[in-house]
């Protein structure tokens, strides 16, 4: 079995704008990217300086696999996703995990894995407590080690990480008894409000930022052509400049001089081309005939200056053009 706790009191690094934190030299735990592309490229480039070579992402909700890829594809990227639902996780699961993880560091001693899920509470921690025992802890220095460097971790699935353990290795009853019994005084030592600890997570993010993006007067129709022959599919929106505030499914509200005329989700981070402008990926979600209004002072200006594209809107002023009397298109 490899021997990582010979390594156990070694100087971690520290991680500063990664939603990450390192329970071993090798091992590190966390959250995912940011939704804030500017945010997470600096994060992903943190997690790199720091050594990560592979990124293990458990979520099943989501994955920046696109992302990791287009900005570092060096790093190699396992989606093994599951779901935090509260169920069992079977022993598979682990399993396949496991020997994933196995065979990376074992590969390379220079390899460094990132397990990571949404907000790194549960799905993430757990699945790093089933490495660490698997790679020699101890069952309750596996625990006080993740909990320690990662104050925010839960574990719920610690008991499942245990299960896996206690099968995979035969254990006879004794040693089942003791070890389900020290999971059991640790949780009662160590008890976190997990509805409590997502709800501060949550207070914490900040939300999606809208866009109002102009078009020139031929694109709503170039646009429609696309939809009507691929269907729901990304497409690349001329853009001046990336804005540091743009992030992963911001909404998008297309102007023309005649009106609004659709709406998209941001889909990836702009990509500059060869002319030195930017392309959006979005994803459309409505097209319509334009609908004539009175634009909000800021995004009337805007467009009679020919501002910078895309344009952040406050939420009161995307609120009036996407009110019920602004959108009345009968």
């Amino acid at each position: 079995m490899p021997g990582d706790p010979q390594t156990a009191t070694a100087t971690l690094p520290e991680l500063t704008a990664a939603n990450a934190v390192f329970v071993t030299e090798r091992i590190a735990v966390g959250g995912d990217l940011s939704p804030h592309f500017a945010t997470a490229r600096t994060q992903l480039d943190e997690l790199i300086a720091a050594g990560i070579t592979h990124i293990v992402d458990l979520r099943s909700e989501w994955s920046d696999e696109v992302l990791v890829q287009t900005w570092a594809p060096e790093v190699t990227y396992l989606h093994h996703d599951v779901d935090d639902a509260g169920q069992v996780i079977p022993a598979e699961w682990f399993t396949s995990l496991i020997e994933w993880v196995d065979d990376v560091l074992a590969t390379d001693p220079k390899h460094k894995v990132l397990v990571h899920c949404h907000m790194g509470v549960n799905r993430a921690p757990s699945a790093v407590l089933a490495i660490l025992i698997h790679r020699g802890f101890g069952l309750r220095d596996a625990l006080d080690r993740i909990r320690t460097s990662r104050p925010i971790a839960v574990i719920d699935y610690a008991g499942d990480a245990l299960t896996w353990y206690l099968q995979r290795t035969g254990a006879d009853s004794k040693t089942r008894a003791n070890l389900r019994r020290v999971l059991v005084r640790w949780r009662q030592s160590h008890d976190l409000d997990a509805i409590e600890v997502i709800r501060a997570i949550r207070s914490q993010t900040s939300p999606n930022s809208r866009w109002a993006v102009r078009l020139g007067p031929d694109d709503p129709e170039t646009l429609g052509k696309v939809l009507a022959e691929a269907g729901e599919v990304a497409v690349g929106l001329t853009v001046d400049l990336e804005p540091p505030e743009l992030g992963q499914l911001d909404e998008v509200l297309f102007l023309t001089s005649a009106g609004l005329t659709g709406r998209a989700l941001v889909v990836g981070p702009a990509q500059q081309v060869e002319t030195g402008e930017w392309m959006l990926p979005v994803m459309i979600t409505e097209l319509f005939q334009p609908v004539p209004m009175t634009w909000p002072a800021a995004v009337a200006d805007w467009l009679a200056e020919r501002g910078p594209n895309p344009l952040l809107i406050s939420r009161d002023d995307y609120r009036t053009m996407t009110s019920r009397q602004a959108l009345n298109r009968d």
